[in-house]
């Protein structure tokens, strides 16, 4: 029984719309193992479309190929894929080998294909380079070589899995007479160790050393004539061994491909990371004004509190206070107690009703003179010290005394212990603070119960300001105390940072462009590269895996260079500002530069999509036909 079986072939190309070439008609043909097969014919008999179908490059055909009782055409890519690993090794009259690897690895790579061992690959690329007599050029690269020798090792390199087929399109055609003899009887014990090895030549000299003629012309088999037998061994048929190229594989030839064109990846690496340490940066300053806003501007803890009222009047409920302090930014609450528009004060011949009378728990506004009360104390706003003092300085009302009383009932004589600076929106009217023992006795002299109607919320930090006082807001509850003009500086702050990242999101986008562009260079320039990868068993997604796993480096190095420019940045404008006793640009937040760092590899691999897929997608049969 036939080895491999050809049945029927037929191939035919589109010249035009309407218009087709038939290059290989009704091709019928049995072929044996341990034979040295010549296909003769001129150039464009279409013995090379043959060798090619026979190759598993070209599947675009009618008829049917048979090895070994299987059908090629009822092959998955898969399948195909792993036939060209190991089934089949080819040889390319112009040696395709790849320049950026030395001659060692010209020959692991097929191996690397199958996921061979690391070890087991070294030992047979060394031990299949001796016998073309070329292990003294292992660690060499292809543009050290002659022709010749670089035959020799596209040879080994076909060997390397052991193939049950060596495909050979016209080896010995850009070689010297003695060159050519040599390749010649290389093939020829390859044929003899039980092998089916096909030699595609128009020289009639190279098919006199084979054991079989076929020639063809026209797209037919116009003789096959069959010469001395050659000694060969017998040959164990056996299944393909699944297997693919590990990512540790993949990897190695991504960075080598980088490194063969290292002087272009770096500019395209400085490129990205300009623009991912403009984010970070610009981030970076912005928490660093946040910081020293929190600080150095906030004067005091009253500016991270606020304060609010039940609208009905009565005491917070404890279900209240627990809902407050579970809101994000709440970090701690007191109860209080406020009166409205009901206690009024006395001095001398001066009176009035304050507008609010607030028990002094936590933190108080600042004071412009004096300090906060304590037991029969009570610390007044500026407009109810202007009144005290009738045109003096607001200082002078502290450790004047006062008469608070509420309805008929007893009064309760108070020191003024300091003014305050009200921000408040009650400023305009006379206010004041005092102990809450002070304002239960007020209430008590008309029978009354002080009512907690007043929560002190205390805010973690400035950031959370607004957003607290929001919330509250929603839940219905009276807000005061808010600073606004800290509210407004971090706003702007935050607005500034949108604007100055956008201006660094262009910027990557920039940089994205630039590597889609490279990339798509080198696809270009690597056509024929990608051809040879696919030629011996690569498929199409280690095709595509290669190149974005390039475009990752390029992120990674690009990001690398980013975080590093950020810290020094960081660290010069720092040093420059210490005065002020805040760093201005946080360094602190290694969150930055870890996003920073996967931005730039994401941004990286995204761009790299469109040049891996044209990569894979590439005819491995024009791919080889590029200079």
């Amino acid at each position: 029984m036939a080895f491999l079986q050809l049945a029927n072939i037929k191939k035919e190309y589109n010249i035009s719309r309407t218009e087709t070439q038939q290059v290989l008609r009704n091709i019928s043909v049995e072929f044996k193992q341990g034979e040295l097969v010549a296909l003769l014919g001129e150039s464009g008999s279409g013995k090379s479309t043959l060798i090619n179908i026979l190759g598993g490059l070209d599947n675009n055909y009618t008829g049917s190929i048979i090895l070994n009782d299987e059908f090629l055409k009822d092959f998955s890519e898969k399948q195909m894929d792993d036939y060209r690993k190991k089934r089949v090794g080819m040889i390319f009259q112009s040696y395709n080998l790849i320049s950026n690897i030395t001659v060692a690895e010209n020959v692991k790579i097929a191996m690397k294909m199958c996921g061979v061992d690391e070890k087991i690959q070294t030992e047979r690329a060394l031990k299949l380079l001796k016998v073309v007599k070329m292990d003294h050029a292992a660690a060499k690269f292809p543009n050290q070589l002659s022709g010749g020798q670089k035959q020799r090792v596209a040879i080994a390199r076909a060997l390397a899995n052991n193939p049950d087929i060596i495909l050979a399109d016209e080896p010995t055609g850009a070689l010297d007479s003695r060159s050519a003899e040599l390749v010649m009887l290389i093939l020829k014990k390859i044929a003899e160790s039980g092998k089916l090895v096909i030699v595609v030549t128009h020289s009639q000299k190279v098919a006199e050393s084979c054991s079989r003629v076929v020639s063809i012309a026209d797209g037919i088999i116009a003789q096959d004539v069959k010469a001395a037998g050659l000694n060969a061994k017998s040959r164990t048929r056996r299944a393909a061994r699944a297997g693919s190229i590990s990512t540790k594989n993949i990897m190695a030839l991504a960075w080598k491909n980088l490194w063969r064109s290292r002087q272009r990846s770096l500019l395209v690496s400085i490129a990205m990371a300009i623009g991912i340490a403009a984010v970070i940066l610009i981030l970076s300053v912005s928490a660093g004004i946040t910081s020293y806003v929190n600080e150095v501007l906030i004067s005091g803890d009253e500016s991270l509190r606020l304060e609010i009222e039940n609208p009905d009047g009565v005491s917070f409920a404890d279900s209240e206070i627990e809902a407050i302090e579970k809101l994000d930014g709440v970090s701690d609450t007191s109860d209080a107690a406020i009166s409205k528009n009901n206690v009024n004060y006395a001095f001398k011949n001066i009176g009035g009703t304050l507008l609010t009378l607030t028990s002094a728990e936590g933190a108080l506004p600042a004071a412009v003179a004096g300090g906060r009360p304590s037991e029969g104390q009570i610390y007044i706003n500026e407009a109810l010290a202007a009144e005290l003092c009738d045109g003096e300085d607001a200082s002078a009302a502290v450790g004047r005394q006062i008469e608070l009383s509420m309805g008929k009932g007893e009064g309760v004589s108070l020191v003024v212990s300091g003014v305050y600076e009200d921000g408040s929106s009650y400023s305009a009217f006379a206010c004041a603070y005092a102990e809450r023992g002070v304002m239960e006795e007020l209430y008590a002299s008309v029978g009354r119960k002080l009512p907690l109607n007043r929560l002190i919320v205390e805010v973690e930090s400035a950031q959370y300001l607004t957003a607290v006082s929001e919330d509250l807001q929603t839940l219905g509850y009276t807000v005061s105390g808010e600073n606004s003009s800290l509210a407004d500086i971090l706003t702007y702050i935050d607005l500034g940072t949108i604007v100055l990242t956008a201006v660094g999101a262009i910027s990557l986008a920039v940089s994205a462009i630039m590597i889609f562009i490279v990339l798509y260079i080198s696809v270009i320039e690597r056509t024929k590269e990608i051809g040879v990868m696919r030629a011996i068993g690569g498929s199409k997604g280690d095709i595509r895996r290669i190149f974005l796993f390039e475009a990752a480096f390029l992120g990674a190095i690009g990001g690398a260079i980013a975080v590093v420019a950020s810290l020094l940045v960081a660290v010069i404008v720092n040093v420059c500002t210490a005065s002020l006793g805040v760093n201005i640009v946080s360094y602190y937040y290694g969150i930055y530069y870890m996003v920073g760092l996967l931005l730039s590899v994401v941004l990286s691999v995204c761009a790299g999509v469109a040049p891996a897929s044209y990569a894979a997608s590439l005819d491995p049969v024009e791919s080889l036909r590029r200079e």
